[in-house]
C-alpha cells in the first residue's frame, strides 16, 4: 500500500510525521529500506489557510486539496491522509470527489481517547478547528459520551501563538523562553487540566514538532496518525 500525504500544514509537522514513522519501524526491527512503507509526500504550502477559512477570514482550501489529492492519486497513492486537523472539516467532500480511502486522523484520535476510559478531554486546536466544530463532528459518531473542554479565550490565544511559533525560529528558543512552543503548550496543558480535563488532546499536528512530553494523559494527533500509517504498512 502506498500512502499519499497531503502535508505542508505545516511543513515541520509533515517532516515530523515522516520522522515518527521511520523511528517506529526502525525500533520495531527495520534494518533495510525495504522494511519501510512507500509514501508520497506533497508539501501543499500554497493552499489557503484552513483555519482562516473556517474563521471566515479567507478563501476556501477545499478546491486546492482536491487538486492535490488527484495529484497523489495519479502518482500512485492507494490511500490518502492529511497532516492537518482543521482540514478534516472537508473530509466528507474530499472523499466524495476523490473516490479514494482516507485515514481519518480525528476519528483515530477519538478512538484513542475512548480507549483511555476517561470522559473529559481538553482540546488544544486552531481557532478554525474550534469554530468549525471539527472534533465535535467526529466525536459525536465515535465517542458521543465524551466531554470536550476548551481553553479560555486568553489561553486560546496562547494556543495560536504556540502554533505560529512552531513555524518560526521561536521553536529553537531556550526551553524557559515564554515564546518557546514547548513552554506555551505546557501552560495550555495545565490550564485545561485545571478546568477539569482528565486527558488533553493536542489537536494540531504542529504542536508535536516541539511539544515532547512523557505525560500519559496526553493524546497527540500527529503521533496517532503516524501509528495508524505504521499499522497499515507493516513490512517487517
Amino acid at each position: 500500500m502506498t500512502i499519499g500525504v497531503i502535508g505542508g500544514a505545516g511543513v515541520a509537522a509533515t517532516n515530523k510525521l515522516c520522522e515518527l514513522i521511520e523511528q517506529k519501524f526502525t525500533m520495531d526491527g527495520a534494518f533495510r529500506d525495504c522494511h519501510h512503507p512507500e509514501m508520497i509526500i506533497y508539501q501543499a504550502t500554497q493552499v489557503p489557510s484552513r483555519s482562516m477559512f473556517l474563521e471566515g477570514k479567507g478563501p476556501s482550501f477545499i478546491e486546492d486539496y482536491v487538486a492535490v489529492g488527484n495529484k497523489l492519486k495519479n502518482a500512485g497513492a492507494d490511500m490518502l491522509c492529511m497532516c492537518c486537523n482543521t482540514a478534516h472539516y472537508a473530509l466528507p467532500i474530499l472523499q466524495e470527489q476523490l473516490q479514494v480511502p482516507f485515514i481519518n486522523m480525528i476519528e483515530e484520535v477519538a478512538l484513542a481517547c475512548k480507549r483511555t476510559g476517561k470522559l473529559k478531554f481538553g482540546l488544544a486546536a486552531s481557532d478554525g478547528c474550534l469554530k468549525g466544530k471539527v472534533y465535535e463532528a467526529y466525536f459525536s459518531k465515535v465517542f458521543p459520551e465524551a466531554q470536550l473542554i476548551y481553553p479560555d479565550a486568553d489561553f486560546q490565544k496562547l494556543v495560536t501563538k504556540g502554533i505560529c511559533n512552531v513555524k518560526n525560529t521561536h521553536r529553537f528558543d531556550p526551553l524557559d523562553s515564554d515564546d518557546r512552543p514547548q513552554h506555551i503548550f505546557d501552560v495550555v496543558y495545565q490550564h485545561l487540566m485545571d478546568k477539569g480535563a482528565e486527558v488533553v488532546i493536542m489537536g494540531c499536528t504542529d504542536i508535536r514538532v516541539d511539544y515532547v512530553t512523557d505525560k500519559n494523559n496526553v493524546v497527540d494527533s500527529l503521533t496517532i496518525l503516524a501509528e495508524k500509517i505504521c499499522l497499515l504498512n507493516n513490512n517487517i
